[in-house]
């Protein structure tokens, strides 16, 4: 939890400054931030994929299955909901489901009856409202609702890519030992 709001405070400490770093680099990266981005993607889903391999025998399909719904609906998104968006605008949607992803790991939730669900929710809510809010008062970037729900909807997606794919997820139910074993 320590190392996400880490990583939250940088990235809130340091919106002043990435506009204008952002527009020194853009001309030198535009041209392979989408391949970068689909590359980036890509990885992410093969890393999850292996995750939820690792589910167990007795999960394995239906981790496997609710991860491709996940991940066709992130796909479905990208193409409708950003139609026509520079690519990196697109990042809003894979930016918050990793944070999302990394919250709930980070509280580590043993059953849905916990604090943890709502701890990670609340914060998810608190940092993708503050990101967003917090861009219109810096000089060249620009509050917008399309990218608040994007952070919402992120956040949605990988929460339940987390819960598809993590060990501990409160769905989980054990593997039946093998013949001969005990419980």
């Amino acid at each position: 939890m320590l190392l996400t709001l880490l990583f939250a405070a940088v990235s809130l400490g340091t919106l002043a400054v990435a506009p204008i770093i952002w527009f020194r680099i853009l001309p030198h990266l535009q041209p392979h931030v989408t391949l970068w981005y689909v590359l980036a993607g890509v990885l992410g889903a093969a890393l999850l994929g292996i995750w939820a391999c690792g589910a167990g025998a007795r999960n394995r399909l239906l981790a496997s299955g609710l991860l491709a719904v996940v991940l066709l609906l992130y796909v479905g998104l990208l193409f409708l909901y950003y139609r026509g968006e520079p690519p990196a605008k697109k990042f809003h949607l894979l930016e918050y489901g990793v944070l999302a992803g990394l919250t709930l790991q980070a509280v580590r939730i043993d059953g849905w009856r916990g604090k943890g669900p709502l701890v990670a929710v609340l914060f998810l809510l608190a940092v993708g409202s503050a990101d967003e809010t917090a861009q219109g008062f810096i000089p060249m970037r620009t509050f917008r609702w399309l990218d608040l729900f994007a952070n919402y909807i992120g956040s949605a997606l990988g929460a339940l890519a987390w819960v598809a794919a993590s060990p501990h997820s409160p769905w989980r139910r054990p593997d039946a030992p093998r013949t001969g074993e005990r419980p």
